[in-house]
C-alpha cells in the first residue's frame, strides 16, 4: 500500500502547489534506517536489511520521468478537494500523471490505483488515450509495474513463510523478487485525428509506468 500511496500523494503535491501558487522544484522523502530489526517490521523505510522495497520502486519510476508534465486527466482520480477532507475510502483512486521529453519524443505516463484500506478488490480496466500525436509515426511502449506479484519483495516473504532469518537462498529470491522488470505493450498506429490508444489492467494497490517512445 505504500507504494501505490506515495505514488498518488506525490502526484497530488504539484496540483497543490498550483493551487497555492507555489513554486515547487522537487519533494523529499524521509527514510530511516532501522539497525537490527526484523525483516519488513516499521515504516519509513526504503529497504529491509538489504533488500528493496516497493516503495524504493516507486521513486525509481519517478527518476524515469521527464522534465515537462503534460496535461493528463483520468475519469476514475478522486478530487483532490475530497481526499483532503475525506481520503480515498469509498472508491478507489485511478490517477495519471504524464511527462514529456522532448530530445526523443518520449511519453512517460505514470499510473496508480489506490485505497486507503488495505482490502481485496477487484483490478482496474484502463484505456488510455493519447492526443497530438503526428499522424504516420510508429512508436513502440513498454511498462514498468509494481503490484503484489511485481517488483514486490514483502509478497515474496509472505509466500516464503515469513521466515525470521531467511536463508540465503531466500535473500537471493528477496532480491529477484524486488526488481523492476519492463514489459512491452501491444500498440497500434496513430489514428488520422492525431490520437493513440493503449489499454492496460491495474491490480489494487498497483503502480505502473508506460513509457512510450517513437521508432525512428
Amino acid at each position: 500500500m505504500y507504494s501505490s500511496y506515495t505514488a498518488a500523494v506525490y502526484a497530488r503535491l504539484w496540483e497543490l502547489a498550483r493551487r497555492r501558487k507555489v513554486s515547487l522544484d522537487g519533494a523529499l522523502t524521509w527514510a530511516f534506517t532501522f539497525v537490527e530489526q526484523p525483516w519488513f517490521a516499521g515504516y519509513r523505510q526504503l529497504a529491509t536489511n538489504g533488500v528493496d522495497l516497493p516503495v524504493l520502486n516507486v521513486f525509481r519510476l519517478f527518476a524515469r520521468l521527464g522534465s515537462e508534465q503534460v496535461q493528463a486527466t483520468s475519469s476514475a482520480e478522486v478530487p483532490l478537494t475530497r481526499i483532503v477532507s475525506d481520503g480515498v475510502r469509498s472508491a478507489p483512486d485511478i490517477g495519471v500523471l504524464a511527462t514529456r521529453t522532448l530530445a526523443d519524443g518520449r511519453l512517460d505516463i505514470l499510473l496508480w490505483h489506490y485505497r486507503d484500506d488495505d482490502v481485496p478488490g477487484p483490478a482496474a480496466d484502463i484505456q488510455l488515450l493519447l492526443r497530438g500525436v503526428a499522424p504516420g509515426l510508429k512508436f513502440q511502449a513498454r511498462a514498468w509495474r509494481i503490484d503484489r506479484h511485481d517488483a514486490d519483495s514483502f509478497t515474496e516473504w509472505k509466500a516464503l513463510g515469513t521466515p525470521a532469518h531467511p536463508s540465503a537462498q531466500q535473500v537471493t529470491r528477496l532480491q529477484q523478487a524486488s526488481r523492476l522488470v519492463a514489459h512491452s505493450i501491444p500498440l497500434g498506429s496513430p489514428r488520422q485525428d492525431g490520437s493513440l490508444e493503449l489499454q492496460t489492467r491495474l491490480p489494487l494497490q498497483g503502480v505502473e509506468l508506460i513509457e512510450v517512445r517513437p521508432i525512428r
